[in-house]
């Protein structure tokens, strides 16, 4: 784990509303294959996916789940904009398996125990085509 600083980082997505599970995977796809298409994804892409509501508390109907790509000012985004909360952030490198991210959801109260984490920010899925291509991604846990 390491402790990184956001500031000012601004993603162009697409929104979901529905229950969490395969249909974010499919918007996932649906994504990259826009951003392929509009000339958007190249070694120096980075997508994130945002679940914005916990499963808990808010009924499947409504739960958001936004897919993204960080902004590059070089570059035109026909999507809509939107900034990232600026903060600390604890970032876990994991496998990118479903058992392992699995795993790690199943596992997050434990992992973040000594962590001092702000449950009012969404946890960030972050996919760099560095990490892609060695099979990890990242999971940026907001902290106070």
């Amino acid at each position: 784990m390491i402790i990184e600083e956001f500031e000012n980082i601004k993603i162009a997505y697409m929104r979901r509303v529905g229950e969490y599970g395969k249909e974010n995977k499919k918007l996932m796809e649906i994504f990259k294959e826009y951003l392929k298409e509009n000339r958007l994804f190249d070694e120096n892409t980075v997508l994130v996916g945002i679940a914005l509501d916990n499963p808990t508390e808010t009924p499947a109907t409504m739960q958001r789940y936004d897919v993204g790509i960080i902004v590059r000012d070089e570059l035109e985004y026909a999507l809509p904009i939107r900034e990232i909360e600026n903060g600390e952030y604890a970032i876990f490198e994991v496998p990118h398996t479903k058992e392992n991210v699995m795993n790690f959801w199943e596992n997050i109260q434990n992992i973040t125990t000594d962590l001092p984490v702000d449950t009012s920010k969404p946890i960030i899925e972050r996919y760099s085509n560095y990490k892609i291509n060695s099979q990890l991604c990242e999971f940026c846990i907001p902290l106070k």
